[in-house]
């Protein structure tokens, strides 16, 4: 039993390794598709990559907005991704407030509330800290607890996810480049969001769930079986 186990588990090894092998063979083919001017091909196929990976790493979790942003944020290498738009937030709270769910007039409440501060506060990123700050005079400590639920939406990372992500996979590729001309971040006009952001980031992920499947010996880190990663 124990030789079987030994097998099994070398034969998962020996799996993994070769899949990320040739993994990372096609995300370098990315680099080649751009340079070849092919540039909405190779967009497509760096969104597509990094929302499976984010898929795959954060299973069972099915919320595919959520964790495209989530693995940029905790994985992406790039400290911007956390940050927040105010304009972003503002139009995420927003849009909580025309869906048809129970809890739209709570949204409409809060939105009417911090809304005119969000605004105030157009022309730079935030970090968390920050925008919770501004919240305290305008809203309960309740309903502080529902926004800091929701302040992923309006960060940079939601920003690709909704202006490169989305583009690209849905209509006919993203922008040349996603610009701020009117945003800074430290000092600093904000970067903008364009596929060679995207390519770094998704090449310091796959390196993550790599690491993660190769240290456990099981597919990014899960219990699910191998013949599900086919």
């Amino acid at each position: 039993m124990t030789t079987d186990n030994a097998e099994d588990s070398l034969a998962v090894m020996l799996y993994i390794e070769a899949f990320f092998e040739g993994f990372d063979k096609k995300i370098a083919f990315l680099s080649e598709l751009y340079e070849m001017k092919r540039r909405d091909e190779a967009c497509v196929l760096c969104a597509c990559y990094i929302d499976w990976l984010a898929s795959a790493l954060y299973w069972p979790d099915e919320r595919n907005n959520f964790n495209f942003v989530r693995v940029l944020m905790e994985f992406g290498g790039n400290e911007i991704f956390s940050y927040i738009h105010p304009k972003m937030l503002e139009d995420a709270i927003q849009n909580k407030t025309i869906k048809r769910t129970k809890p739209v007039l709570k949204w409409t409440a809060i939105y009417d509330k911090i809304s005119p501060a969000l605004q105030k506060a157009y022309g730079r990123l935030y970090d968390q800290k920050e925008i919770i700050s501004l919240l305290p005079p305008l809203v309960s400590s309740p309903e502080i607890e529902n926004i800091k639920k929701e302040l992923w939406r309006g960060t940079y990372a939601a920003i690709v996810y909704v202006k490169f992500r989305n583009p690209a996979v849905h209509e006919f590729g993203p922008p040349s480049g996603t610009t701020f001309q009117n945003t800074l971040f430290k000092g600093q006009q904000v970067p903008a969001i364009d596929f060679k952001m995207l390519y770094t980031s998704l090449k310091l992920i796959a390196a993550i769930a790599q690491g993660k499947s190769i240290t456990s010996k099981k597919w990014f880190g899960h219990d699910y079986e191998t013949s599900d990663q086919g």
